[in-house]
């Protein structure tokens, strides 16, 4: 059987993205042509306007670009969403994009540096929410030496008030990066060992109080169960029954508590899922000799 797949939350579209891929490139083509030289742009004292079609540019060109091209455009990015002296649009946007950007420029210093910057503008509540739109598509181009302080900072704001469409974007954030590493519990067990005991315990010691708790919506109650299952079917692949089990037992707690139908029926798809298959080779049978003995 098939995964289902994330919930809704886990795969809009921030608001600060084109709506559809035609919108996309017809942006792209028209800020690369109101920008001539985008990095001189963003660096410039342009008005706003042209800084933010700058950012666009500088996007849509990377994929285009050589290798020290792409650094220096997600270094450019990188600069303007942690300038102070950038207007507030302007950062906000750069923060988002160079999130965007990350998994297109294949240099681990580079995307080090934007993650830095990313992670660092959480602790601002202005650009909070720009740095979390910016974070899911950064999972997929965080390099692997800075993966604990990726699920640390989610965790850490996770851990404290913020609420509503915060909560729900860093957790859809954080099923992005629970998501598409497989061999996680492998590789970086006290990774998993700490997701189990800062988001999987916590709604384990008091179901009741994570569906009544109004920090989450429903979809961020949602993306916090495909959180748990998603990390639990990956350790049921590499041979691991007993974390999905746990899982299991939750969300059977959950649904019979879940009062908004829409996460009533992502937690029924979760628990009502196949468990995972074992990846792990079977061990051959033991083929007995003539004789009876084994």
């Amino acid at each position: 059987m098939f995964a289902p797949p994330p919930p809704p939350a886990a795969v809009s579209i921030p608001a600060s993205a084109p709506l559809t891929l035609e919108s996309a490139f017809a942006l792209a083509r028209f800020s690369a042509r109101r920008v001539s030289a985008p990095d001189s742009v963003l660096a410039s004292d342009a008005p706003v306007a042209d800084k933010l079609a700058a950012i666009d540019a500088i996007h849509s060109q990377i994929p285009d670009e050589p290798k020290a091209g792409k650094v220096a455009a997600l270094d450019a990015l990188t600069a303007a969403a942690s300038s102070a002296s950038q207007p507030p649009e302007v950062r906000a946007k750069a923060l988002t994009f160079a999130g965007y950007a990350m998994n297109q420029v294949d240099d681990d210093a580079a995307r080090s540096r934007a993650l830095t910057v990313i992670l660092a503008a959480l602790k601002l509540p202005p650009y909070r929410i720009f740095a979390l739109r910016g974070l899911g598509p950064a999972a997929h181009g965080t390099p692997k030496a800075d993966e604990p302080r990726y699920q640390a900072a989610l965790l850490d704001l996770l851990d404290g008030d913020v609420a509503g469409e915060e909560r729900e974007t860093a957790l859809v954030a954080l099923f992005s990066f629970i998501s598409t590493r497989e061999d996680l519990a492998k590789r970086a067990p006290a990774l998993v060992s700490e997701l189990d005991r800062r988001l999987l315990g916590p709604i384990e010691a008091d179901p009741a109080r994570f569906v009544a708790d109004p920090r989450f919506t429903p979809g961020a109650r949602a993306m916090a169960a495909a959180i748990v299952w998603s990390s639990a079917r990956h350790r049921e692949q590499l041979g691991r029954p007993a974390a999905g089990a746990r899982v299991h037992a939750l969300l059977v707690k959950l649904a019979a508590l879940e009062t908004d139908e829409t996460t009533l029926g992502w937690l029924k798809t979760y628990r009502d899922a196949a468990p995972g298959k074992s990846s792990k080779p079977q061990p051959k049978p033991k083929t007995r000799r003539r004789g009876g003995d084994a």
